[in-house]
């Protein structure tokens, strides 16, 4: 680890460790329990998404670990959202449209791609992070009284201690991005911290309560050591209108959503089939998955650094730019946009 590295985490280190101590010593601050109203979740999906099975992103939060506040590490989370979404994921938008370029999430070569890329026979080297949490739902009256702000972390700290390092640091993160993140022009966002108010979001943003909601079946630690895939087959998801909202889940004790639209988009169901002969490594590596791919049609205002552009000698409005989504990311969409399996299929070449 370089010099500089190991100064900021054991400066972080510290903080955090001094945070703790005097979330301690807070009077006054009841710590939260971590319910899981699973029933009430589904109650709440049937009648509001009537039209939607519930994706594996939301199910899987229904039967939390029991260790959550311990934090998900070491799944290529911290490797591209840095220590939180703002780290990476987040505000790379912000720079690939334009405000800089400076953030993890932009540097990896093979993380966007081309849609072109997207056709039957392909070979593709996939990457798709791990999970950020398993964390379980609060009900909305908790979880709205809980101050998504950072001058309450040592607040936050007390309510759901004990707390890793790891968590700390995540719930730092996420209350700096979803306090501050600046969002780029058109992009519509919030932080929701309960089903009732990721679905709300959708929905105000897609402008109809008539949604379909997809997640990929991808592995929960991501694929991120530069395997090959062949592209077995294309499906597309969500194409007709170009509007869709997509959430990830933030590192927290409970579950936060980070949603957000920079529309248009297309998105894609993509069957990929190993291309390594799996002898050898034994690192698990699934043979067949069907991943997620969401395409960025307007590109204006990336940036003309963004590694893609400057491999393909592109610039900013030339092509669409695609990347996979995490298996506990949603994608909304309208119902009357989500082309089913009998429709016929939408060129990528469109």
């Amino acid at each position: 680890m370089k010099l500089s590295n190991m100064t900021a985490f054991l400066s972080l280190l510290i903080f955090i460790l001094l945070v703790a101590i005097e979330a301690r010593n807070l009077v006054g601050v009841e710590r939260v329990e971590l319910p899981n109203p699973a029933s009430m979740v589904t109650a709440y999906w049937q009648k509001m998404l009537p039209h939607s099975p519930m994706p594996t992103a939301i199910l899987e939060l229904l039967n939390p670990p029991t260790d959550v506040n311990q934090g998900v590490h070491g799944n290529g989370y911290d490797q591209v959202y840095g220590n939180g979404y703002d780290g990476g994921y987040i505000n790379g938008y912000s720079h690939s449209y334009g405000n800089g370029y400076s953030n993890g999430y932009f540097h990896k070569a093979n993380l966007h791609f081309l849609e072109d890329a997207l056709k039957p026979g392909s070979i593709i080297t996939p990457y798709i992070t791990g999970i950020a949490t398993r964390a379980p739902f609060l009900r909305r009256d908790i979880a709205d009284s809980i101050p998504m702000s950072t001058k309450n972390f040592a607040d936050i700290l007390a309510m759901f201690s004990p707390i890793s390092l790891v968590m700390a640091d995540g719930i730092q993160s996420a209350l700096d991005t979803c306090e501050h993140h600046r969002p780029i022009k058109g992009e519509e966002r919030a932080c929701a911290t309960s089903i009732e108010s990721v679905v709300e979001f959708a929905m105000s943003v897609l402008g109809t309560r008539d949604l379909r909601a997809f997640s990929p079946d991808v592995p929960l630690e991501g694929i991120m050591l530069g395997n090959m895939y062949k592209v077995v087959a294309v499906r597309t998801v969500a194409g007709l209108r170009g509007d869709t909202v997509t959430c990830h889940t933030m590192r927290f004790p409970f579950a936060v959503f980070y949603c957000h639209a920079i529309n248009p988009t297309r998105v894609y169901a993509v069957v990929l089939e190993s291309e390594e002969d799996g002898s050898g490594s034994g690192s698990g590596t699934p043979e067949k998955m069907e991943a997620l791919a969401v395409c960025h049609l307007d590109t204006s205002r990336f940036d003309p650094k963004t590694p893609l552009f400057v491999e393909h000698n592109l610039r900013p409005g030339d092509a669409s730019v695609c990347h996979f989504v995490s298996r506990d990311s949603v994608i909304w969409a309208p119902v009357a946009a989500v082309i089913t399996h009998g429709d016929e299929q939408v060129s990528i070449a469109e």
